[in-house]
C-alpha cells in the first residue's frame, strides 16, 4: 500500500512572500518593468497607512495654518499657541519617520505594530492634540474673539480669529483619529487584528 505524502506550503518569512510583502506586486508598473520595488504601496491602501496618512495631512494643515496667521496673534494667544505648536511638531516628525519607513519596509510596521511603542505613541499623541486644542480654544475665545469683534465693527481684517478657530477644530480631529489609531494598535497588539 502506497503511503501519502503530504507537502505544506512555506511559511511566510522575512525572505518569502507574504500578505503585504508579495514580491509580485511591489513597485509601480511602468511599460513592460516594474520600478521603485522598495517601496511598500499596499500599505497606503490598508487601514493603517490610511490612518498614518489622515495623521500627517491633518497635523500639516495645522502646523501650517498655526505657522501662517497665529504668529503675529501668537503674544496674545499665549501658551496655548505655544504648547499646540509644539505638540504639532512633535508628533508630525514622529509620524512622517513612521509612515517613512512603513512605506520603505513591510517587516518594520510589523516589528513595531506588535510592540507596545505605536499603542503609547497613538495614545499619548490623542491626549496631547485634544488638551492642546481645548487650551487653544480657550485662548482663542478669551483673547481673540473680543478683538475680532472690533475688527469687524470698524470693517478691519483680523484672520487670526477664523484661522485659529479652524486649527483648534482640526486639532480635535486629529486627536480623534489618534484615538481610533490606538484602539487598532491595541487589537493588534493583542492579536485580534
Amino acid at each position: 500500500m502506497p503511503s501519502a505524502v503530504i507537502r505544506m506550503p512555506p511559511a511566510a518569512g522575512p525572505h518569502r512572500a507574504g500578505p503585504l510583502n508579495e514580491r509580485g506586486n511591489r513597485g509601480v508598473r511602468i511599460c513592460c518593468c516594474r520600478v521603485l520595488t522598495c517601496v511598500n504601496l499596499d500599505f497606503f491602501v490598508s487601514k493603517n497607512g490610511i490612518l498614518k496618512c489622515f495623521e500627517l495631512v491633518l497635523g500639516w494643515f495645522c502646523q501650517t495654518m498655526l505657522v501662517q496667521f497665529g504668529m503675529d496673534s501668537a503674544k496674545d494667544i499665549g501658551e496655548a499657541f505655544w504648547g499646540f505648536l509644539t505638540t504639532c511638531s512633535a508628533f508630525l516628525l514622529t509620524t512622517t519617520i513612521l509612515l517613512l519607513c512603513y512605506t520603505i519596509s513591510a517587516r518594520t510596521f510589523h516589528l513595531v505594530r506588535q510592540s507596545i511603542f505605536e499603542v503609547v505613541y497613538n495614545g499619548l499623541a490623542c491626549v496631547m492634540y485634544l488638551s492642546a486644542s481645548s487650551y487653544l480654544g480657550f485662548a482663542v475665545n478669551v483673547f481673540l474673539y473680543p478683538k475680532f469683534l472690533v475688527f469687524k465693527t470698524t470693517g478691519g481684517i483680523h484672520s487670526a480669529y477664523p484661522a485659529m478657530t479652524a486649527v483648534y477644530y482640526m486639532g480635535g480631529i486629529v486627536g480623534l483619529v489618534y484615538g481610533v489609531d490606538t484602539f487598532v494598535a491595541y487589537r493588534h497588539l493583542k492579536g485580534f487584528a
